[in-house]
């Protein structure tokens, strides 16, 4: 047997320590790459070898006439995606480490006033009388008379939902939320009705889209990848929606929230569960989840989800500012920490 002198072992140490010296010098080079770089470290399978949950990556960010430092937080380094044209690629899922510092409407409410001019019921619009404020359905037939002088006003909406005429609707295929995204157009142009008698959010005229202030070497890299939710039971049968984006609004469950349809909105990113500590998925409030403003890093903000509340046409999922999981009515704007993925 050979015995390993001291020497021998010090020299087998050195040679060792610069061999791993050599190596996280090769990492932290590819750690500090260009966009460019990422994406091809991605397409390549190196991203879990190079790129930790956790860690962060900086682009900038015009609004108006600022320009902010937009972080990007790792929240899963070895994620499967799905391209539009139906094949996978290995994706290395970012979210914004601080909320937007606009404030959308997920989706306006669809209350139309209806003007004594129009006195006979169109097709396709569903009828209610206001008396104080009570609102009582007044289920007319196309053509029928629109009683102006029982009420006082009458109100219409595309869809026969009361909630939604007032409150908005929590479908994010067809919210506001989802095009301001994935929208590089200026204020005023980007967005546009979904369906009949949809709204324009409140902001439209306010901001430009979100994709406009974001540098457009990062954008180059980041690809439409498969995001589906789980629509409500009440008007929307709870069907899946997918969609194709490059940003989207994380669903509760991405979010380690406890899901309503389990594996419909997306696996949780890994990111959370350690943020937040918790051994499984829960609502609650949770000081790791809780998300601050890009212009005011310390401001506790409440921040939109793309989860429907299944149960109701008009909520939509939300993380509050004690980091729980909850809903509100569509209509009410809030921030955001939108995802993406290069892949």
């Amino acid at each position: 047997m050979t015995i390993l002198q001291d020497s021998t072992l010090q020299r087998i140490k050195q040679a060792l320590q610069t061999k791993n010296g050599y190596l996280k010098d090769l990492v932290d080079i590819y750690a500090h790459d260009t966009w460019d770089m990422v994406a091809a470290n991605v397409k390549a399978g190196r991203a879990p070898m190079l790129y930790n949950i956790g860690d962060e990556m900086i682009c900038n960010y015009v609004q108006g006439e600022t320009t902010y430092q937009f972080p990007w937080v790792v929240v899963d380094n070895n994620r499967e995606v799905m391209w539009q044209d139906g094949t996978t690629h290995p994706g290395l899922i970012l979210q914004a480490k601080y909320a937007t510092i606009e404030s959308i409407q997920f989706d306006a409410a669809e209350d139309y006033v209806v003007p004594t001019s129009e006195t006979n019921a169109l097709e396709g619009w569903y009828y209610w009388g206001l008396t104080g404020t009570t609102y009582t359905a007044l289920n007319l037939s196309t053509g029928a008379t629109v009683p102006h002088g029982d009420y006082d006003s009458i109100h219409k909406c595309p869809m026969n939902d009361l909630n939604i005429m007032r409150y908005g609707y929590n479908r994010y295929s067809q919210s506001a939320y989802r095009q301001w995204l994935n929208s590089d157009a200026t204020k005023g142009n980007w967005w546009e009705p979904q369906h009949t008698g949809d709204k324009a959010p409140n902001e439209l005229n306010t901001y430009d889209g979100f994709m406009k202030g974001l540098d457009s070497d990062f954008l180059a890299v980041i690809n439409p990848v498969k995001v589906q939710v789980a629509t409500n039971t009440v008007t929307d049968g709870g069907v899946t929606d997918t969609m194709y984006d490059k940003f989207w609004l994380p669903s509760i469950e991405e979010m380690y929230g406890s899901p309503q349809a389990a594996g419909i909105e997306g696996a949780y990113f890994p990111y959370w569960k350690t943020k937040t500590g918790l051994s499984a998925p829960s609502n609650s409030a949770n000081s790791g989840r809780i998300q601050y403003a890009l212009n005011a890093q310390t401001s506790a903000q409440t921040v939109r989800c793309r989860s429907a509340h299944r149960g109701l046409s008009y909520n939509a999922w939300y993380c509050n500012t004690s980091g729980e999981l909850s809903y509100y009515n569509s209509a009410l704007s809030g921030r955001s920490v939108p995802a993406c993925a290069i892949s």
